[in-house]
């Protein structure tokens, strides 16, 4: 019997197979698993080819699918049906809960996600309680995506004449290869909505910060706040001082030693995650199947 499980996320996608008795059969690493950014097609194609490699071809008795961008309850009814028949029974969850789970193995806990998106998520044990998370266009406060748009509406004002341009406006430009206002509006919108592309350059952003940029310290101390903010709403309301972070924008040092300021201000302790998210999945197969064993703990990929 083989069981997989998945984190199918913003920037790619992740599988890990075992058999029931703790056999380790293969992993696999493709494209990105988030059907707003990419569409429900190549998402679940990605998807499909991640478990398959991972289990060498070989349907999966159980494959739990943890997934960005389940932000409502309609995306369940998009994405459950057209993942059914991945697995003999597939088991779609949020990609936030079960990066969690890889943590606690079902013990309550909280959880921020700061990547291409964000989300904070609380398990009691019994309930889950989900801060954010509603997509790029309804929150996602200190995410990647957040970072970007918002240095790039700073951008427009530079060139406007409106606030004196600094490093980040230079490096902004040559990211995007624009060298006027007119290259820059036919880069954001004559190719279609640049998700992924917004976020990466929070990575610029992070770049003149280092040197220096104080419009662009301000940028990533915002963005840090907003989502410590998150955090501490959620430690009130779950009872819990210990908080576990995952995603791209905890690699800034500076976001990082932000964030972690803050929460330390409401006496919450951050802590890096240690485990991937798609053995949180596994682990969630495992249970699902009956399976006695635990798989080997499985450390992050970076």
């Amino acid at each position: 019997m083989i069981l997989v499980g998945v984190d199918a996320g913003g920037t790619s996608t992740a599988a890990l197979a075992y058999t029931c008795d703790g056999r380790f059969v293969g992993e696999a690493e493709t494209g990105p698993g988030n059907f707003h950014n990419i569409g429900l097609e190549l998402a679940v194609e990605n998807i499909r080819d991640a478990v398959y490699t991972a289990s060498g071809g070989v349907k999966p008795e159980v494959a739990c699918i943890g997934v960005a961008g389940l932000d409502s309850k309609y995306d369940y009814e998009i994405l459950v049906p057209a993942l059914k028949e991945i697995g003999k029974k597939t088991v779609v969850e949020h990609d936030a809960f079960v990066s969690l789970y890889a943590e606690t193995k079902g013990e309550p806990g909280i959880i921020v996600i700061s990547g291409t998106g964000s989300v904070v998520v609380g398990y009691d044990g019994k309930n889950r309680i989900r801060v954010g998370g509603a997509g790029w266009l309804l929150s996602d406060e200190g995410s990647g995506y957040w970072i970007g748009r918002k240095a790039l509406r700073t951008l427009v004002k530079m060139l406007d004449g409106r606030i004196k341009r600094t490093i980040m406006g230079d490096l902004l430009m040559d990211r995007i290869n624009a060298s006027s206002i007119d290259e820059l509006i036919r880069w954001a919108y004559y190719e279609g909505h640049k998700v992924n592309e917004i976020a990466s350059l929070s990575v610029v952003v992070d770049e003149a910060a280092s040197k220096g940029d104080e419009v662009a310290i301000k940028i990533i101390e915002s963005a840090a706040r907003d989502l410590a903010n998150s955090v501490t709403f959620m430690s009130m309301k779950m009872k819990i001082n210990e908080v576990y972070m995952s995603g791209g924008m905890f690699s800034s040092s500076l976001f990082l030693k932000y964030f972690s300021e803050f929460l330390s201000q409401s006496g919450i302790k951050a802590m890096m995650k240690k485990f991937s998210p798609e053995y949180g999945s596994l682990l969630i197969a495992f249970k699902e199947a009956g399976c006695l064993t635990i798989p080997e703990e499985r450390r992050l990929r970076f």
